[in-house]
């Protein structure tokens, strides 16, 4: 048994990092419990002749191919689960692609019906993004006029050039709106960190520190604030006293095999959308025999990891596009819902820029691969630095059915069932995804694209296996806990002394990537609890 903490923080992805740091700088001894281990700026294999298949090697974001023993295997036949075990969480390796949720994101029971209100506003959240955006070092662009007002970015943009000039030229004969894309990243140094070098290398995060990798923006400053954090340490249950709080938890020391107990005051668990549900689950007792903070019934359910259909177009002009940040340009032309279209909810394109060379000749995103043989060079020639992609980022439904649960034929490397995923898209999804498809192919048009590529995820088989980065909705917040999981703080209903911190309590997921979101909802939620804990 360790010496008791007042804070136990559980996983230390940015959110984890963001909790650690607030209640460490208010002179908490905060304790956070890490399965994975530090990455090193020159790990990262950006410098190696063979990064590109590293990236899909022991770079992949899917943990059933990479296979390390800190990894946990998902079970499920319906995703391709995409995650990282370490510090920083899979900001490590993220695109770090930073749009905010809009303001009828919260409100989507108000708007139809078919997904539940939050029971916070944009407006509750706005002053955590502006903080969260300078915490982590971001670029962009004010002034959209898409999104409502809000504070600046750490940098400017970072350079349009050729990629981002030509697509903004296609959304403007379409009509359809377009930004730079915000990221987080930095175009020039700030903070003590690199700018952004345009490298390109972005899929296997970044060897520079430029990318906002928790490990390397936050974490060194919650060390210094006096947080202890220690890696290797695979949580295996949460363990409640009589009252029914929590007394805190027990790990795996990975480097000994060792049990180990860590008592606290308060935990908060930050473990991702399957991570968190399957610790809850792992948890059950007597008392709570369907696993801790369920009474509900809502832990692991409504599983949400946004729709998904991809397009890889290519262009006679040459656009340089294997060069920068691969964000290039936002469109929220099609976000709002309109019924017209057949569907509710709707969906963002985020256009990027084109794959490397390796990538691009054997079709790692698009799936056509380069011929072989006589005429390889021409057409290699034709289509390198002058493609670009878009990606249709749409808001799934949550159902109760998709949901996370315990495998009861896979373990981890240390015994523990792994999460076993179910994950169908709602007919409402199926619809939204093939009006997406056309929008497109109408930009693959309007750019002059000679060739236009989709990747809608659907196999041989007829069914959709999208690779699912953004995992959301299994704890999620609300007013009624007969309906949820945690409160507007993230504290949980059944258990006084724990807090839910990461993208499984998001009701709805919009159409962005959800890393600005958490972490604004991260340090909301912590300096809720750091004033509580005061007036305590």
């Amino acid at each position: 048994m360790s010496q008791r903490a007042d804070v136990l923080v559980i996983g230390a992805g940015p959110s984890g990092a963001i909790v650690s740091l607030v209640l460490a700088a208010a002179g908490k001894r905060v304790v956070c419990l890490e399965q994975g281990g530090w990455t090193r700026g020159e790990e990262h294999p950006h410098a190696d002749p063979d990064w590109e298949w590293r990236r899909f090697a022991d770079w992949a974001p899917d943990p059933d191919v990479r296979g390390k023993a800190e990894d946990y295997p998902v079970d499920t036949d319906d995703e391709q689960a995409l995650m990282w075990a370490g510090v920083g969480g899979a900001s490590v390796i993220y695109t770090a692609l930073w749009p905010r949720l809009r303001p009828s994101d919260f409100r989507k029971g108000t708007e139809h019906g078919l997904a539940p209100d939050w029971p916070i506003t944009y407006e509750d959240l706005a002053s955590f993004y502006d903080r969260t955006d300078l915490l982590m070092g971001t670029s962009g662009l004010v002034g959209d006029q898409a999104m409502p007002p809000r504070g600046p970015f750490a940098t400017p943009p970072m350079p349009a050039g050729a990629c981002g000039r030509h697509i903004a030229g296609a959304l403007e004969r379409l009509g359809w709106h377009g930004w730079p894309f915000p990221v987080a990243a930095l175009s020039q140094d700030h903070d003590g960190r690199q700018g952004c070098n345009h490298c390109g290398g972005c899929f296997v995060g970044c060897s520079r520190g430029s990318l906002a990798d928790a490990s390397a923006c936050v974490w060194p400053k919650a060390l210094a604030a006096g947080a202890e954090l220690r890696t290797g340490a695979r949580v295996e249950r949460l363990e409640q006293d009589g009252s029914g709080h929590l007394a805190g938890a027990v790990y795996v020391d990975r480097a000994t095999g060792q049990r180990r107990r860590q008592e606290a005051d308060l935990v908060v668990l930050c473990a991702n959308g399957v991570g968190t549900p399957r610790l809850l689950l792992l948890s059950a007792n007597g008392s709570c025999p369907d696993g801790l903070a369920n009474r509900s019934g809502q832990v692991g359910r409504n599983l949400m990891h946004h729709t998904l259909v991809g397009a890889e177009y290519r262009v006679d002009a040459p656009l340089e596009s294997h060069k920068g940040m691969i964000g290039a340009m936002i469109s929220s032309e099609f976000a709002e819902t309109d019924t017209r279209r057949g569907f509710v909810n709707g969906f963002n394109l985020n256009i990027v820029r084109a794959p490397a060379p390796g990538s691009l000749a054997v079709g790692a995103f698009s799936g056509h691969r380069a011929p072989w043989g006589e005429g390889h060079h021409a057409w290699f020639r034709r289509r390198f630095g002058h493609g670009f992609r878009a990606y249709a980022i749409g808001d799934d439904l949550p159902q109760p059915d998709n949901r996370v649960t315990l495998s009861d034929r896979r373990t981890d490397s240390d015994g523990l069932p792994a999460p076993r995923i179910a994950y169908r898209p709602h007919e409402n999804d199926w619809r939204q995804m093939r009006w997406a498809k056309q929008r497109l192919m109408e930009l693959g048009s309007a750019a002059g694209a000679f060739e236009t590529l989709i990747n809608d995820y659907v196999g041989a088989d007829g069914k959709y296996r999208t690779p699912a980065w953004h995992l959301l909705g299994t704890c999620r917040m609300g007013l009624d806990p007969e309906r949820s999981v945690v409160d507007r703080w993230q504290r949980a209903w059944d258990v006084p002394n724990l807090y839910i911190v990461d993208g499984s309590i998001m009701p709805t997921g919009g159409v962005v990537n959800p890393t600005s979101t958490v972490c604004a909802l991260a340090l909301r939620a912590a300096e809720h609890l750091r004033d509580q804990v005061a007036r305590a």
